[in-house]
């Protein structure tokens, strides 16, 4: 199993990292052996715009590393005018020769950023799937209406698309047999569901199949993970290590994790910054994984 993680917007006092900020942090990812890198899409949140373009800090984390993935976790297509979308997508995947892969979803439940936006909230999912044909058609280099966007001969065809979903038979069946794989969220549901979640996927014939957004914290008191508890790696690293196994049973190809330290005492634990021993560390719960670190990597990736 494959493991990455993402990297903090702030420092620990608040501030947007700047570029150099970006690239250090990503750089000691890659020196740690870990996978990937992987941020999710927080631009709109409660009808607010936030900080941070996820597409822009993707980039600038590739351009501080050589050889790992570096992903979304989920780009939510329906808030964005997709001719536009298209362009940018074409050139992240030609700048970063390949490294790069989208997670793409409907969207959140949060009616506000629909709102922000003038994308009415019944028509998310609709959009979505109308929105992803247009993105794949113009990034093969078609034209669609009126809209061509000229395609780099490195950009042709665009990132690999994971389709990020809860476990609904339409949402598996789509992600199986027309996208990159799947991308679940062990951080808001629990080993039952996950269990079930991928079963079900594999049975479909799905071929990838990742885990995100799930909490990391070695220094937390140790604690027992209930049933119903959303997963996570909150407690000792001897108990990390034996729930990482847990998944990768379940057959996970990857699981993208969120670093947070509940010594933090700021406003958003998210913001808390990992040291190149706290990579290390997370690094040796589990065996490397064999595998290149991300499909289609050149042999030594």
């Amino acid at each position: 199993m494959r493991i990455g993680i993402d990297i903090p917007a702030k420092d620990e006092q608040g501030r947007i990292l700047d570029a150099a900020g970006i690239m250090r942090r990503a750089k000691l990812v890659e020196d740690s052996g870990l996978d990937g890198i992987w941020n999710g899409d927080g631009s709109y949140n409660r009808g607010r715009y936030t900080e941070v373009d996820p597409l822009a800090w993707s980039l600038v984390a590739a351009a501080g590393t050589e050889r790992i993935e570096v992903g979304l976790t989920v780009l939510q297509v329906p808030l964005r005018e997709p001719v536009d979308l298209a362009q940018r997508l074409m050139t992240i995947h030609a700048l970063t020769r390949g490294r790069f892969t989208c997670g793409v979803g409907a969207g959140s439940t949060e009616r506000g950023a629909f709102e922000a936006v003038g994308v009415p909230f019944a028509e998310r999912f609709s959009r979505f799937y109308a929105e992803m044909d247009t993105l794949r058609r113009l990034l093969a280099g078609e034209q669609v209406g009126p809209a061509y966007v000229p395609p780099w001969p490195e950009g042709l065809g665009g990132p690999r698309f994971v389709l990020g979903a809860w476990h609904s038979e339409v949402s598996l069946r789509r992600a199986a047999s027309e996208y990159d794989g799947w991308m679940s969220s062990s951080g808001m549901t629990n080993l039952k569901v996950m269990a079930e979640g991928i079963k079900r996927y594999r049975d479909l014939g799905g071929a990838r199949a990742m885990t995100t957004t799930c909490r990391v914290d070695l220094r937390a008191p140790g604690s027992r993970l209930d049933e119903d508890q959303a997963f996570n790696l909150v407690c000792g690293p001897e108990e990390a290590a034996e729930r990482l196994g847990r998944v990768a049973e379940l057959g996970y190809d990857d699981i993208c994790l969120r670093f947070v330290d509940h010594r933090y005492q700021g406003p958003d634990l998210s913001n808390a910054n990992y040291t190149a021993e706290d990579l290390e560390e997370i690094r040796s719960l589990f065996p490397k994984d064999p595998r290149p670190p991300y499909p289609g990597a050149p042999s030594g990736g």
